[in-house]
């Protein structure tokens, strides 16, 4: 049971004593349970009420739905969703949500919430393993203020796949400018945005400033780019993703639009893009850098420098991908990015989990070439939820 305290000296040692709880969320659980392995919550949402900094929610495999959080359409101001976020974690205590297994918990909005997670003004928040599918907007909703969160394992698919001619994007994820240390690491992205082609809609849209985007996979996403930079952005790392399949008419997978600062795009794989890997709109960089990255086709890696300085890459090669027509983005030891890449520091894993080489030349893109025989990636979702 915590403890309420009305000196807050006493309160942050006591809560520091506490130790850190686990509660678990079932499809066969009850919120009128305690949460606990044996008398598991039913939704996420009554999880969320219940952890407090250093604990954690733990979802077993199922489906969750939109538990009544009901879009109010695209003229709305609101944003409805399943769980929206109150309490924050501390540094080094974070609140984690986590799928028993990876792509085990399915977190559905059925087109009906906007988002599944609303993460509010909160702060030291993990969101790990799951797959968001279907919000009729976005799959993370992050218009506060939002800090130090981590996205990690996710699969975040179908998204506001439907007509709409609002004239903002819908996106996988999107931050507002006042949003501030994010990592998402090791998520996949796909299929994204409305069936009428009317605006733009991405994998990230990011503003605010100090965001590490590594190992994820970029793919299908035909309304827009797997991540756009917008105004303001400042210091971010975009490093060993993977990109793949065409982008809109306007060209490129990643999008830099007006002014960002403090940008490094190294080690990733542009398959199939068209017009340039990285499309500027009106942009101005500085302490800009784009190296170690390869292009597949005929394209430049940039259409314009634009400020950045371009290093050495990889143009006009093959990745080799295992089987890229069903979604097998893993490299043979053969690829030209194996080995191609620099190291960078604290990227110990791709988007399996395997280690990468601790010195010397690690792979361009998400994933580390495969040994024989050739390992399948279990964790990409390639068919839709039947509607209900």
């Amino acid at each position: 049971m915590r403890i309420v305290c009305p000196i807050i000296a006493i309160c942050l040692a006591v809560a520091g004593e506490l130790p850190a709880a686990t509660y678990y969320v079932s499809p066969h659980g009850s919120d009128s349970n305690h949460g606990s392995f044996h008398s598991p919550f039913l939704t996420l949402s009554r999880a969320a009420q219940a952890a407090h900094a250093g604990d954690t929610v733990l979802v077993s495999n199922g489906t969750y739905g939109h538990e009544n959080a009901v879009t109010g359409g695209d003229s709305a101001d609101t944003n409805a969703s399943p769980v929206v976020l109150t309490r924050s974690g501390l540094p080094g205590a974070p609140i984690t949500f986590k799928a028993e297994s990876r792509g085990g918990a399915i977190l559905d909005c059925q087109l009906i919430c906007d988002s599944y997670f609303d993460l509010g003004n909160t702060s030291y928040i993990v969101i790990e393993d799951f797959v968001i599918t279907r919000g009729y907007r976005e799959a993370i909703h992050s218009n506060g203020s939002a800090s130090f969160i981590t996205l990690r394992g996710n699969q975040i698919d179908y998204i506001a796949n439907r007509q709409s001619s609002v004239n903002y994007g819908l996106d996988g994820m999107y931050t507002s400018a006042a949003c501030h240390d994010f990592v998402i690491d090791s998520n996949s992205f796909h299929d994204i945005g409305r069936t009428n082609p009317t605006n733009l809609d991405h994998g990230l849209y990011l503003q605010g400033w100090n965001f590490t985007v590594t190992n994820n996979i970029f793919y299908n996403l035909t309304r827009g780019w797997g991540i756009q930079m917008a105004n303001g952005l400042t210091n971010i790392l975009v490093a060993n993703n993977t990109f793949a399949f065409i982008a809109p008419a306007d060209g490129g997978q990643i999008m830099m639009w007006n002014n960002e600062a403090q940008v490094t795009i190294r080690n990733n794989i542009f398959y199939q893009a068209q017009t340039a890997a990285i499309a500027v709109y009106q942009s101005s960089a500085t302490a800009c850098a784009v190296d170690h990255n390869l292009v597949s086709g005929s394209v430049p890696v940039i259409e314009s420098a634009n400020g950045c300085a371009i290093g050495t890459n990889l143009l006009g090669a093959n990745p080799m991908f295992v089987n890229a027509a069903a979604y097998n983005f893993e490299l043979p030891a053969s690829s030209p990015a194996a080995k191609a890449g620099v190291q960078i520091p604290g990227l110990t894993t791709d988007y399996n989990g395997a280690l990468r080489p601790s010195s010397g030349g690690i792979a361009i893109g998400a994933l580390e070439p495969a040994t024989t025989p050739v390992r399948q990636t279990p964790a990409l979702r390639t068919t839709r939820l039947p509607r209900k």
